[in-house]
């Protein structure tokens, strides 16, 4: 158990070591990058599980015999 909060300890200091190296303005262009490649990385997650469904559902809509036309506007 000593480990743990030996370990936290300096953990805690290296952290804090770390953002006094910095001014405000550093560490809020880091943590806006850290949330803009986040948000990318989400939305293109978004995308391809999409995709993914929607493929799926068109695949098993012309396996029952819809028309392209009609596939086409359930997965739009």
């Amino acid at each position: 158990m000593e480990w743990i909060k030996s370990g936290f300890a300096y953990l805690t200091a290296l952290l804090l070591t770390w953002f006094s190296r910095h001014s405000p303005q550093d560490i809020a262009f880091i943590v806006g990058s850290l949330v803009a490649v986040g948000t990318l990385v989400i939305n293109l997650v978004s995308l391809f599980v999409t995709w993914h469904y929607k493929r799926k559902t068109y695949l098993l809509l012309k396996a029952r015999g819809l028309s392209d036309e009609v596939a086409h506007e359930f997965t739009r």
